[in-house]
């Protein structure tokens, strides 16, 4: 079986996280921008908000699942699952 999995795991791992993340902080701060420029009205000022605290949560949780991958391919998980 070919080993094509060595050191790639986890590089493309990171250069998700750090896409994902960083379009998440765009949106994220696209809708605070828009929201603190206009007078809008507190109902459309709550919304904006959620969405924007639901942007900052999908990106802890990304950068969670990082960590939970790090973790597993240093305890050699990767290796285990080349055998299946």
């Amino acid at each position: 079986m070919r080993k094509n999995t060595e050191d790639k795991g986890f590089a493309g791992a990171v250069v998700v996280t750090v896409v994902t993340v960083g379009l998440m902080f765009l949106l994220t701060m696209a809708l605070l921008g828009g929201v603190s420029g206009s007078g809008s009205d507190p109902f459309t000022a709550l919304l904006v908000l959620a969405c924007a605290a639901l942007y900052m949560a999908i990106a802890a949780g990304v950068i969670v699942a990082l960590r939970e991958r790090w973790q597993e391919i240093q305890g050699g998980e990767e290796d285990e699952a080349k055998k299946y």
